[in-house]
């Protein structure tokens, strides 16, 4: 995805200085800027987001074009809706591409990222608004002086170049020049840009390389994926969690990250994201098809198919599981008894047999889908409190219940 280190780098700050923030420390860290998020007395009453269940935060990459507009905006480069289940500690996204076709209040007919330049954040957040049919309530906007300045924080990152990496853009102020070897690199700030931004190879943005007979993930992503894992390392590397914290703070003091979310939302994100990987993230990109519209690229959404995935990605409104039932308890017509009570909710049960034994004493969900809504209702459902994710595929159903003595 185009412009997607920029979100990543987003992450891995959020991940690493939820280490730092943790532990009663975020007070002492975060209250010279109180004033500069607006954070209120209120706000630590309410908890975080207001208390709110599901949060929708847009996040911006923006690109270098900022300098030429005399409002001080670029290009969105990257837009990606990250929508949070504080509950279930569900995330999930809807990746928006920058040549998305929308219309731009009092500018007409345009392409998504020039939004940003006409109106900023909130212009944006009203067309994206408009677009996907649900309400966003915060934003997180950084770009590449931003992702550089990320870097230099920690004092560079550490990584492997395995190719020769070499690419001049004038225009868009992008000089790359990185020499392969056999040892980790430290990288400095405008270094890790051009390893995460090139894409001039037989991979581009991403596509596989053979391995010892393996399919392994190469290109502009999987470089992006490698940046990711080395800068989370810097920052947890460092000594101390009031360290730690420090690089957010200083990247929001330095607008490396620029955002209106106050303290206790921050403290509240970085607590969210202190159990998260970043590759657990659902993402899907907004329904639609590349085409020509006149002289113009365009990304051309299908309105047919958004509410859909913004059901299911930002208000997580997921279908209902298909469901097996398994007796695990010994007792004769356990499992048909649960199968009649998830079935007269609405669930399909597509098979109801006997576990592999009969001991379990504790009933047990197994899940291959996540911890969505709909499994938190079965097991709320069934009383059941014991929830394992398992990530191997099953044909016949989504959700195994085993039925114990309780």
């Amino acid at each position: 995805m185009r412009g997607a280190s920029w979100i990543a780098a987003i992450l891995v700050v959020l991940i690493g200085s939820a280490v730092g923030i943790a532990g009663g420390t975020f007070l002492a860290v975060w209250l010279p800027t109180m004033r500069a998020t607006h954070t209120t007395f209120c706000d630590f009453l309410t908890g975080p987001f207001g208390g709110e269940r599901y949060v929708r935060i847009m996040m911006i990459g923006e690109d270098d074009t900022a300098k030429k507009n005399k409002n001080g905006n670029g290009l969105s480069d990257t837009l990606v809706i990250m929508a949070l289940d504080t509950k279930t500690r569900d995330i999930r996204a809807i990746s928006i591409p920058r040549d998305t076709r929308v219309e731009i209040p009092n500018h007409g007919t345009c392409k998504i990222n020039s939004a940003h330049v006409y109106g900023g954040p909130e212009l944006t957040r009203q067309v994206v608004k408009d677009l996907l049919g649900v309400p966003i309530e915060y934003y997180i906007k950084t770009n590449t002086h931003g992702l550089r300045g990320l870097v230099e924080l920690v004092g560079g990152v550490y990584i492997k170049i395995d190719k020769d990496m070499h690419y001049v853009d004038h225009h868009g102020g992008l000089f790359i020049d990185l020499k392969a070897g056999p040892e980790k690199q430290l990288l400095n700030g405008k270094q890790a840009e051009g390893f995460v931004r090139f894409r001039h190879d037989l991979y581009g943005d991403s596509g596989y390389d053979i391995v010892n007979g393996k399919k392994i993930p190469a290109g502009r992503i999987a470089r992006q994926q490698i940046f990711m894992r080395a800068l989370a390392n810097r920052i947890l590397s460092l000594p101390t969690r009031r360290e730690r914290a420090r690089v957010l703070e200083t990247a929001y003091d330095r607008q490396y990250i620029v955002s209106d979310l106050n303290l206790k939302d921050w403290d509240g994100l970085s607590d969210f994201f202190k159990d998260i990987r970043p590759e657990k993230i659902e993402m899907a990109v907004l329904p639609g098809r590349p085409e020509m519209v006149g002289s113009g690229s365009y990304w051309l959404p299908d309105t047919k198919d958004i509410p859909e995935v913004v059901a299911q990605n930002l208000l997580f409104r997921d279908p209902n599981p298909k469901v097996e039932v398994l007796n695990g308890s010994g007792i004769v017509g356990a499992a048909k008894k649960i199968a009649d009570q998830l079935t007269q909710a609405g669930f399909e049960v597509t098979r109801t047999d006997n576990a592999p034994k009969s001991d379990y004493h504790q009933s047990q969900i197994i899940t291959r889908k996540g911890k969505t809504e709909p499994v938190m209702r079965i097991a709320a459902l069934i009383g059941c409190n014991e929830i394992v994710e398992d990530g191997a595929p099953n044909k016949s159903a989504d959700v195994t219940v085993i039925v114990g003595r309780n």
